[in-house]
């Protein structure tokens, strides 16, 4: 699919490397030549530096041969002759990005089809984080109040455990709901059946009434109501000691807790190597820990934590890490941990500074 986008600031940038990464014809039009030039050079973006009100501007584009045109200019009026044009030229869809709400008669009497308020978008997302912080992602489906939402499981909730089948008899389920996708660590999205068993951790996409949006997150998210005790509480005492981890909530921490497991490691055990994926982080309570790569070994003794950035970004570890002498550690699951750390954006800078202090561990 040949597409043409009149704007090559960041989202029209951004529109023209996503439709290129799926494999579509991508073109780009900006009136700055300084634009187009870094889109040439940094990501090999097709370009035409001029007006995308320019006819001869759009010849050169090839904008009667697109079968998508997208106005993505910071003007309306800019974006609004753009669309006339384009629907000139014979273009079978011509979308546009609406800034300010009173163009939106405008944009339709020149042609566009599918116009996209800029407003609307951001508040909607917003007053979305504001209403239900659980949501991850939400999505109007239709004219009417149905909503596709992501919900994130969390490890503790009453519902790990239990199948799709069992839920929908479940009154604390609101009516009507659909489920639409699950994806757990390690797997691919998958579409669900009744005999799909929810996984702590794991991401739900279900279809609703927004209505019923409070009564669907309160049943996939809700938590048995005792307090943590015994191991989890030895964990959740432990965590609470890690310095990146000061002043996360103990909600938060109850997350990782739940997703958590103690260790007892004999001397000479290898933990993982260098080239493994990087789906958990450590704490180390009692023992020694080498770590081995590029060329350097560290020892780590208590209290020390290891395998941070290979858990945040998933890439394989850099180093090998070896127990020294037998080692009691919390083995923190890597999906918990990119969670807490997306609910609270302080932890990443916290993260930064102890990875480039004089810091306990290499980054992996």
């Amino acid at each position: 699919m040949r597409v043409v986008i009149a704007g090559g600031g960041h989202m029209g940038s951004h529109l023209a490397t996503r439709l290129i990464a799926e494999s579509h014809e991508a073109v780009v039009i900006d009136v700055d030549p300084r634009v187009t030039e870094r889109l040439f050079n940094e990501k090999g973006i097709v370009v035409f530096a001029g007006s995308a009100t320019d006819l001869g501007v759009l010849e050169q584009a090839g904008l009667k041969r697109a079968d998508v045109a997208v106005a993505m200019t910071g003007r309306d009026s800019d974006n609004l002759s753009f669309c006339l044009l384009a629907r000139y030229y014979g273009v079978p869809r011509v979308l546009a990005r609406m800034l300010d709400p009173q163009y939106e008669v405008p944009y339709r009497l020149v042609g566009a089809t599918k116009v996209h308020s800029e407003a609307d978008i951001l508040v909607s997302s917003f007053l979305t984080s504001i209403d239900f912080p659980a949501v991850g992602a939400l999505m109007p489906i239709g004219k009417g109040d149905l909503v596709a939402c992501e919900i994130q499981v969390p490890f503790d909730a009453l519902v790990v455990g239990r199948t799709i089948a069992e839920l929908a008899k479940d009154e604390t389920l609101p009516g009507g709901c659909v489920f639409i996708g699950t994806e757990s660590a390690g797997k691919e999205l998958e579409v669900p059946t009744g005999a799909t068993v929810l996984e702590g951790g794991a991401a739900v996409i279900v279809a609703t009434h927004r209505p019923d949006l409070p009564k669907l997150i309160a049943a996939l998210t809700g938590r048995a109501v005792t307090a943590l005790s015994g191991p989890r509480q030895e964990i959740l005492q432990a965590l609470g000691l890690v310095s990146f981890l000061q002043g996360v909530s103990q909600e938060d921490l109850a997350d990782l807790a739940a997703g958590a497991t103690r260790e007892t490691q004999r001397k000479d055990v290898i933990l993982y190597r260098a080239g493994d994926p990087g789906d958990r982080l450590y704490i180390l309570k009692k023992g020694a820990v080498e770590l081995e790569g590029r060329g350097r070994r560290q020892r780590l003794k208590p209290p020390a934590h290891f395998g941070e950035m290979s858990a945040l970004t998933g890439e394989p570890r850099t180093f090998t890490a070896r127990v020294l002498e037998d080692s009691e550690l919390i083995a923190l699951d890597s999906r918990a941990f990119r969670g807490v750390l997306l609910r609270n954006p302080f932890l990443a800078l916290e993260l930064a500074k102890a990875l480039s202090g004089p810091a306990e561990t290499p980054p992996r």
